[in-house]
């Protein structure tokens, strides 16, 4: 996977929606998810995300696990709507497909229906409580 810097842009974009809000948790638990993994960060949230499988493929599903941790006291504890999705920034296109994204509660969420349809840089596209926040991986 390649790494971006810089990872977190502010831009409205349609992306799937998780289907019933889910709570995102403070510092209580972790942004760390175990195995490997990758950790964004935004002004307000850290988000940690690994894909299942780790190494991915073009043309065959997988599946995202995410953990997503509110930075302070200063963001409130309510409800934030948490999206995922792909694109092809060089293609101005994204996927063929609209991943879901279910709460596992915790800070934890679960998001299906992914498929890169094919090669070259797809930058992953997660927004928690209005933040984007992106990055890139290049299949070959």
């Amino acid at each position: 996977m390649e790494k971006r810097r810089g990872a977190v842009r502010r831009h409205a974009a349609p992306l799937a929606t998780l289907a019933g809000a889910a709570l995102v948790a403070g510092a209580a638990h972790t942004c760390e998810l175990p195995g490997a993994g990758r950790v964004l960060e935004s002004a307000r949230y850290t988000l940690a995300y690994r894909t299942i499988p780790r190494t991915l493929a073009v043309g065959e599903h997988f599946q995202v696990e995410l953990a997503v941790c509110a930075k302070g006291a200063d963001v409130p504890d309510r409800e934030h709507r948490v999206a995922a999705s792909a694109q092809m920034p060089e293609h101005r296109h994204g996927m063929n497909y609209a991943p879901s994204v279910r709460a596992l509660g915790g800070g934890r969420y679960r998001s299906e229906g992914w498929l890169f349809h094919m090669p070259g840089r797809w930058e992953f596209v997660f927004e928690v409580g209005g933040e984007r926040l992106t990055d890139s991986v290049r299949l070959e």
